[in-house]
């Protein structure tokens, strides 16, 4: 095994180990029934210039499909909302540049 794939493989295991400590919290403060979560870290390995396949560690708190499609429709709006305006694609169309 390459040295940068031990890497990866030990970062996995330390995020697996932290979802322990998250479930463990989670149990401590007696939250199952009130704490909806997704959590998910991968790392890439590029296939080819185009692909890449993921290698990932997850953890999911939620008890149906209607509350795994809440949190997904509120990861997705609040992915809108931080990724702000494309000002390239606005300031582009003008002939303007940032760089």
């Amino acid at each position: 095994m390459n040295p940068q794939d031990m890497k990866e493989d030990e970062f996995l295991i330390e995020v697996q180990r932290l979802f322990a400590e998250y479930e463990d919290l989670v149990d401590k403060y007696e939250m199952r029934d009130q704490v909806l979560s997704i959590f998910v870290a991968g790392v890439l390995e590029p296939v080819d210039e185009s692909m890449s396949n993921m290698r990932a560690m997850y953890n999911y708190i939620v008890d149906n499909r209607d509350e795994l499609d809440t949190l997904i429709d509120f990861i997705d709006k609040s992915y809108e909302e931080t990724k702000g305006p494309d000002l390239d694609g606005l300031l582009g169309g003008l002939g303007i540049s940032l760089n």
